[in-house]
Order: C-alpha cells, then structure tokens, then sequence
C-alpha cells in the first residue's frame, strides 16, 4: 500500500545532468530531504558550500578543519597534494563533511549533478544522522561549539607567539605534530609475516575448506574399481599363515589325535568318496 507522502509527492522527472546549477541543486536536496523524513533521520542542520578543487586541497592540508591555526606542515602538505594532483598521481575527494552543528559539507564544482545529489544525501544525511546519534559522539565531543574551539584555538597560538616568540611555539607545534599519529587507542597493526608462514596459513586454510566438502564425497556412488580394490583388500595378505592357524585352532581329531590328522582324514574321505562315484 503507497503511504501518503509518496502519493502526494511530484513525480516529474528530474534532470541527470551532467550540468548542474543551485537551482537544481535545491531540488535535489528537497527530494534527499523528504526521503530522509520517511525514514525517520535525525539530523543537525547542514550547510553546503560548494568549493573549488584548490579549496579541497586546502582542506585536505588542514585535516579538513575550516579553520585551523597557522604552522609550516599544512603548506607543505598542500604542495605535495597540489603536485600530486597535477600528475594524475592523486585524486581528490567528492565532499569533506564536519561534524558540527550545524553540519558543513564541502562538495566539488567539477562533479555532476548525479555526484552532487549522491554526496548531498551521504555526507549532509547519512554523517549528520551517524554523528548526532553516536553514543560516544555525544558524550565526549560538544558538537555545537567545535567552530568556537577552532577559532579559540588560533587565537591562543597567536598569543603565545607574542607572549613567548614564534620559534618557541613552533618547537613546541612541531613535537606535538611529531606525535599527532601516534596515541594510546591507534590501531596497532599485525607486523608482516613471512613466506613461510604465508605458506603455512595458506595450507591450513586449502585443508580447512576440503573438510567441509570430505562429507559430500561420501556421498557419492563408488566406482567398479573402488568396489574391487576394497573387496581385495577384505583377504588378509598371507593365506599359509592364515591356513596355520586356522589349523592350530581347529579342534582334536577323534580318530588320530590331531588338526593335521583330521585335515588327512577329511582328504582320504574325499577320494574314497570319489571312487564310489558312479559314472
């Protein structure tokens, strides 16, 4: 049964591009928005800015901050992701979303308009929806004054540059920058293994996926062959041995006394028998 919303809603069709203007791009969004409604998303209020790929750059540089205090690293990182870019070597986001309130999105100018309504709906719905939710989002990080901090954050870098000098401070940034990748909760990963134990993994693992097959194969119907083989093997491998002992564990002979006695018996018994025949 069609609910309610989706028998009011317009059904023209909407224009796939590639070109795009704000225009369309409100449209987009309206159409994101309402489908976010129908499944219930909780989202902070967003703000789009549609920025160039130099101004993603500059993003990507800054660790997507929009506002960040002043330090050598970030232009060297900006130059290594510009010549990066140049030379094909690199490519460059679809969007950089913060988790803020509101929540800001970046989208690329270049991308068209199918890319726009995809990032729009991923980044200002689906990260907005996942930040305001997250249970550890909300009870260590105060989402509504993270523009604040940047911005009290560079302007107490400022001040300790002029209480203490700017060399000073950049000793100090760059230690702090030195250990920005390194902290106590960083995932530690798995040193690499060598050839021979790759080996050995591999093994285990082509012997683990044949055991859960080794069933099926007995189910199979066997082959004439197979039959043959297994009813050979049924004999035991040595007859005399067995003939021997069959004879040791045969009882007395009444008439002589013993199993080879018997054993006689039973063949002159069998040529009399032959003899008396009639033909």
């Amino acid at each position: 049964m069609a609910t309610i919303d989706s028998m009011n809603r317009d059904t023209t069709r909407l224009s796939d591009g590639p070109d795009w203007t704000f225009e369309l791009l409100e449209t987009y969004l309206a159409e994101v928005d309402r489908v976010a409604k129908l499944y219930r998303l909780d989202t902070y209020p967003h703000q789009i800015e549609v920025i160039t790929s130099e101004q993603m750059m500059d993003a990507y540089s800054s660790v997507g901050m929009p506002i960040n205090y002043p330090h050598w690293s970030f232009g060297k990182k900006f130059i290594e992701t510009e010549q990066a870019y140049k030379h094909g070597q690199q490519g460059l986001a679809y969007e950089i979303v913060i988790n803020s309130n509101p929540c800001i999105a970046y989208l690329m100018e270049e991308n068209t308009i199918t890319m726009q309504a995809l990032v729009m709906a991923h980044a200002c719905y689906g990260h907005n929806s996942f930040f305001k939710n997250n249970y550890l989002f909300r009870s260590w990080t105060d989402a509504s004054s993270i523009i604040d901090y940047l911005i009290f954050a560079r302007k107490y870098i400022t001040e300790c540059e002029e209480r203490y000098g700017v060399d000073e401070v950049e000793k100090l940034l760059d230690s702090c920058h030195a250990l920005m990748n390194y902290g106590v909760d960083r995932y530690k990963r798995p040193q690499k293994i060598s050839l021979q134990e790759e080996k050995a993994r591999q093994k285990s693992r082509e012997e683990y996926l044949q055991s859960q097959v080794n069933m099926l194969w007995r189910t199979l119907p066997k082959r004439e062959e197979e039959k043959a083989i297994e009813s050979a093997r049924r004999y035991p491998p040595n007859r005399r041995r067995t003939c021997c002992t069959l004879w040791r564990r045969t009882p007395r002979c009444s008439n002589r006394g013993s199993a080879r006695s018997c054993a006689s018996c039973v063949k002159s018994a069998s040529i009399s028998t032959r003899r008396n025949r009639p033909r």
